[in-house]
C-alpha cells in the first residue's frame, strides 16, 4: 500500500483508504472476516465520498498530521492497527474540523469501531 504525505484532505482521504485496504489484507490472513469485511467496505464508502462529496475540498491544505504517526507496522495484531486506525480518524476530525466537507459522521464511526475492536480483542 503506498502511504501518501498528508498534505491536503486529498491526501488525507488516500491515506485512509491505504489504512483500510491494509486492515483488510491483515484481517483476511488472520482469518478474521468480520473485520475484512467492515474494512473493505470502509475503503469503498472513502472512495465513495471521494468521488461524490469533495470534489470541492481535496484540494484545501491541510497541517498537523504527520504520515509517520500512522504508518502501520509491516506485522502485529489486528487490535494494534485497530488502535492505530481510531487515533487516524480522531486526529483527522480534528485537523480537518469545519471543512470535511460531510465526512465528520463518518471519520466519528469509523474511529468508534476501531477504538472498540481495539479494547475487545476485534471480534
Amino acid at each position: 500500500m503506498q502511504f501518501p504525505e498528508i498534505t491536503s484532505f486529498g491526501t488525507l482521504l488516500a491515506f485512509a483508504q491505504a489504512l483500510e485496504d491494509t486492515a483488510h489484507a491483515h484481517a483476511e490472513a488472520s482469518g478474521e472476516d468480520t473485520a475484512a469485511r467492515l474494512h473493505g467496505k470502509r475503503a469503498r464508502r472513502l472512495e465513495q465520498l471521494r468521488q461524490e462529496r469533495l470534489n470541492e475540498v481535496v484540494l484545501q491544505p491541510l497541517t498537523g498530521m504527520a504520515r509517520e504517526e500512522y504508518l502501520p507496522p509491516p506485522e502485529g495484531p489486528l487490535p494494534a492497527l485497530e488502535a492505530l486506525i481510531g487515533r487516524f480518524y480522531r486526529d483527522a476530525l480534528r485537523a480537518g474540523s469545519g471543512v470535511l466537507g460531510g465526512l465528520e459522521r463518518t471519520f466519528e464511526r469509523f474511529a468508534a469501531e476501531s477504538e472498540e475492536r481495539a479494547r475487545t480483542g476485534v471480534r
